[in-house]
């Protein structure tokens, strides 16, 4: 995917009202502005709003070389309940075709929804997501990457979703403690080492995403280990940081809490990224939009230099569309290298 493509899908958040779609997924609106009942764009043309671009055709098929999935459970302790208890979590990892300890790899640790699990990912949809790293890398949309699967559930899912809250923020604080040294402690990514200044100096190779209550994972690790990440990749989901739904409630709340968190770190500016996505027809599509707006509000803290906002025409709140928020992110993240 070429440079000029990935900054067509660069928008830009302005801070006019939008218009709010319906939680109900059969009617959704497409934001406009008020003022002139156009989309909103800039001043130099770039449309506020940008569709993703499909998959192209056969990036569903199986790719000549395969990347293979490998299990890794590993020892963690219950950071969700408060009780510290040693327990064992489990985290399925993408190897990419031809993996090899001479070269580095990005890495992207991507989060499920609920009643979905670590295996999930690369098992929905009979295995496309791990056809559609394997046809990327192969086209050379992207390097050969590392992709981590982990899980916030303790077991077994929460009966209802957003029970899960406190295990979703617990989630961040595994990763940096625990797997991310289980997994870039055994495979070779841009980390020297996996303390936690060896994590917080490789951050720049190192993106987290999810989807629904994985998009809630996202921004707690955005809040609460923004020095591990420098990409992040919410996908139907708001910030729950200030209470539940609080990033649709309490957009202007949440972005003024967010705008502090990144004020408060060495990290303002261009420091990170923020690629937020929903379906058009997705009913969690109200809930990250408004929070997105509210930050662009403050676009001295937020703005398309390190956030834009990505939705598929007509996506439900399903796992079919992941692969192509998946194929539009990850050029945007990690760029094809001239080597």
């Amino acid at each position: 995917m070429t440079h000029k493509i990935i900054s067509f899908l660069s928008i830009l958040l302005l801070s006019l009202p939008l218009v709010a779609c319906s939680t109900d997924d059969s009617d959704v609106e497409t934001p406009i502005n008020p003022d002139n009942g156009e989309e909103n764009s800039s001043s130099d043309g770039v449309a506020m709003i940008s569709f993703t671009h499909a998959v192209p055709d056969g990036y569903e098929q199986e790719a000549e070389k395969r990347g293979s999935i490998v299990r890794i459970d590993y020892a963690t302790r219950d950071y969700a309940e408060g009780t510290g208890a040693k327990r064992t979590n489990t985290a399925y990892v993408y190897l990419p075709y031809g993996y090899n300890e001479s070269q580095r790899y990005n890495i992207l640790y991507f989060v499920h929804g609920h009643y979905s699990t670590a295996a999930s990912t690369f098992e929905d949809e009979n295995g496309v997501v791990r056809k559609l790293l394997d046809q990327m890398i192969a086209h050379g949309d992207i390097d050969p990457m590392i992709v981590v699967t982990p899980s916030y559930n303790y077991g077994q899912p929460t009966p209802d979703y957003a029970d899960a809250d406190p295990y979703c923020r617990a989630l961040p604080i595994e990763l940096v403690n625990d797997l991310i040294p289980a997994v870039e402690g055994r495979y070779h990514t841009y980390a020297e080492t996996t303390d936690r200044e060896g994590i917080e100096i490789s951050r720049s190779h190192r993106a987290i995403g999810g989807f629904s209550m994985g998009a809630v994972t996202t921004w707690y690790a955005f809040d609460e280990t923004l020095n591990a990440f420098r990409y992040f990749m919410p996908v139907s989901g708001d910030c729950w940081s200030l209470g539940r739904f609080a990033g649709m409630n309490r957009p202007d709340d949440t972005a003024a809490y967010l705008a502090e968190r990144v004020q408060q770190s060495p990290y303002v500016g261009t420091g990170f990224y923020i690629w937020a996505a929903s379906g058009t027809n997705d009913s969690a599509y109200r809930e990250i939009l408004l929070q997105i707006e509210g930050m662009a509000r403050l676009n001295n803290m937020f703005n398309t230099a390190n956030m834009t906002f990505h939705q598929k025409e007509g996506a439900r709140h399903e796992f079919r569309p992941i692969p192509e928020y998946l194929y539009n992110a990850l050029p945007f993240f990690f760029p094809k290298s001239d080597e």
